[in-house]
């Protein structure tokens, strides 16, 4: 694959395209050994807010995915920059305790926040999904750090914060801030990151929306793999439009090396 063989660059996905509930997939490893071998900078682009940075850094190594923390760009810390630029307001927080240490420079008030954060985070009930809503509807603002809809684990597909973002836009009428994928400024960063054009690059992910048009949005050629959410009849029905497919992060080496 052309496109492949001339880039200078790659920004991954992650989960679904290197790991799935905590395991390696087929060929992440040997991939990451071969960009290594051919000195070719990639950054990760993950939607992936469980865990801050240095811990998601540090979880990949143990299963013996080899990256820094710099080649990590996630959206959890995308959220930290976006809240500094707003002056740092009091926040609310609906995301998990690990990734809230990131947050720590911030004050947190569960009683009259000026804005809302809301990521990855398993302990909703109606409860807590309501006072967002009255949060916002007294006037805070809502931070997502993704939209995704669903991601894929060994069980099966489960429910992703997107779905939570949007049941407070519809009933609030507010739009949310999104920081993460498919924001173009996050994939700026990560092109400033590395020292290159978006000509230069190329993105693959299992994700049509904020993977593969997020990127060509912002000019990148995208590339969707099919693991992790893919699944047929996705691409018919989305009118998005890959630069190409890769059955698996697997194929990624012999291309390189052909």
């Amino acid at each position: 694959m052309k496109l492949i063989q001339k880039a200078k660059g790659f920004l991954f996905d992650l989960d679904g395209v290197f790991i799935q509930s905590g395991k390696t997939l087929p060929g992440a490893k040997e991939t990451i050994t071969s960009l290594r071998d051919l000195n070719i900078p990639f950054r990760f682009l993950t939607n992936t807010t469980t865990k801050n940075r240095r811990t998601l850094q540090t979880s990949l190594a143990d299963i013996g995915l080899q990256c820094s923390e710099e080649e990590i760009f996630s959206a959890g810390f995308s959220g930290v920059q976006t809240i500094r630029k707003m002056g740092s307001p009091p926040c609310c927080f609906y995301i998990t305790e690990n990734l809230k240490t990131d947050y720590s420079e911030f004050k947190e008030n569960r009683d009259a926040p000026k804005v809302i954060i809301i990521g990855d985070y398993e302990d909703w009930t109606f409860d807590l999904l309501d006072q967002a809503f009255k949060h916002v509807m007294n006037g805070a603002e809502i931070i997502a750090l993704h939209m995704g809809k669903y991601y894929k684990v060994d069980m099966g597909l489960r429910l992703d914060a997107g779905c939570f973002v949007a049941a407070l836009e519809f009933a609030t009428g507010k739009k949310a801030q999104i920081v993460g994928k498919p924001n173009k400024e996050f994939f700026q960063c990560a092109l400033d990151h590395l020292r290159l054009r978006s000509e230069d690059v190329v993105m693959l992910g299992d994700d049509l929306i904020n993977d593969v048009k997020g990127a060509q949005d912002i000019g990148i050629p995208g590339i969707l793999v099919k693991t992790g959410k893919y699944h047929k009849g996705m691409v018919e029905s989305s009118g998005i439009n890959p630069d190409g497919f890769l059955h698996s992060i697997a194929d990624l080496p012999n291309i390189l090396n052909s």
